[in-house]
């Protein structure tokens, strides 16, 4: 059994050498990387040259830049092998990422192999594994445990297996089937349009404990981004999910969980207009990576809005609710510290709870003084 590795390229010139040298260095020796440049402008594609050229194993394309979509394809037509892995330029895998997913594909003659993954952030690692336990899945099993839940588990941003395509091993002709009437415009939960359907027609799925997928977090990955096209995306997204599980058997079981799907896109967005919601302030879901450990900065209506908003999706954990006023705050029963003492506490991301400008600036310069990244402090909405 071979495997084609593909990772699209798109001005990552700071993480890809880590990325390409991780693959290079796998105790599965039965595989070929492609590198798809998709038209970078950075020095990207004089690091993808310099590894084909000095390892047989490297395959190089250079393309115009038209997506990540786009560049998998491209992969998956020069791909030799029968079978599609894929990994991000700005990730990387474990020295047994390829051999045990590969050893449990070939052992049960299986359509797909899942794993864990790690999220990397500056300041953390988590391990995350499917909520639907490990274990091989046919038939009845494919049929009563796997797809009533496998996009929606029981709450809020819970995947029974998870939308991402770069910790699984596909069948490469099966893959390109699930690609052929893609909306390639959809850049904001394109994997999930991938994976879904691929698992419906899914024969026999593999789901192991282990994970060697390492998903780097930082402040120029795509999900962090929110453009004004956000709500089209969402709509092309949804338009194609449901059209492809209308065709399929399992529409009854699929389409509920679509709706939750389709809930969470949208609760992420943090649009500036706020007429029609239920709230009056959202919690920025879309800048903050779900499970992050946060600080939640202020206590007054927006921090109180938003400490509710938490606990009742569960999106992530408060290791503090902070505030300046905190022993007035404390007097009125909330559980709130110094931000001194938030500050000693272990966090991905600090929210700033205000709606001023000149309130939010100032929380911030504090915050950097005190050696907070920047990239780690979130704005909450503005006014």
């Amino acid at each position: 059994m071979g495997v084609s590795i593909i990772v699209p390229v798109y001005n990552a010139e700071q993480y890809l050498a880590v990325c390409i040298n991780s693959i290079l260095d796998q105790d599965y020796r039965e595989f070929e990387l492609i590198i798809v440049d998709d038209g970078s402008t950075d020095g990207s594609g004089i690091i993808c040259d310099t590894f084909g050229d000095k390892d047989k194993r490297v395959k190089v394309i250079h393309k115009k830049n038209e997506g990540v979509n786009s560049a998998r394809l491209a992969g998956m037509d020069a791909a030799e092998f029968d079978f599609i892995s894929f990994v991000d330029a700005d990730d990387w895998v474990d020295k047994d990422f390829l051999k045990k997913l590969a050893d449990s594909i070939e052992a049960e003659a299986a359509d797909i192999g899942i794993s864990g993954c790690v999220l990397e952030t500056e300041k953390s690692s988590r391990r995350v594994k499917n909520q639907i336990p490990a274990g091989v899945y046919h038939g009845d099993s494919l049929e009563n445990i796997v797809f009533p839940q496998m996009l929606y588990f029981k709450g809020f941003y819970e995947f029974g297996i998870m939308p991402y395509l770069c910790n699984k091993i596909f069948r490469k002709e099966r893959l390109k089937t699930c690609y052929m009437g893609i909306d390639r415009n959809i850049y904001d939960g394109e994997d999930a349009a991938v994976v879904y359907p691929y698992l419906l027609y899914s024969r026999k799925i593999v789901i192991i404990e282990d994970c060697m997928y390492h998903y780097r977090i930082h402040g120029d990955s795509v999900t962090n981004k929110i453009g004004k096209e956000f709500y089209e995306n969402a709509s092309r997204l949804y338009l194609y999910l449901n059209k492809v599980f209308r065709s399929a058997k399992y529409d009854d079981m699929m389409r509920p969980q679509l709706d939750e799907y389709m809930r969470m896109m949208i609760w992420k967005g943090t649009p500036v207009d706020k007429r029609g919601r239920t709230e009056q302030y959202f919690f920025p879901f879309a800048k903050v990576l779900q499970g992050s450990d946060i600080i939640l900065y202020g206590a007054g209506e927006v921090g109180k809005k938003y400490y509710q908003q938490i606990m009742r999706t569960k999106y992530c954990r408060i290791v503090s609710w902070a505030d300046r006023n905190f022993v007035e705050l404390s007097a009125q029963g909330l559980s709130v510290e110094a931000p001194e003492a938030a500050l000693e506490n272990q966090f991905d991301y600090i929210v700033i709870a205000n709606v001023l400008d000149t309130i939010r600036e100032e929380i911030k310069s504090y915050l950097i003084s005190r050696g907070v990244k920047a990239e780690a402090i979130v704005m909450g909405e503005e006014e």
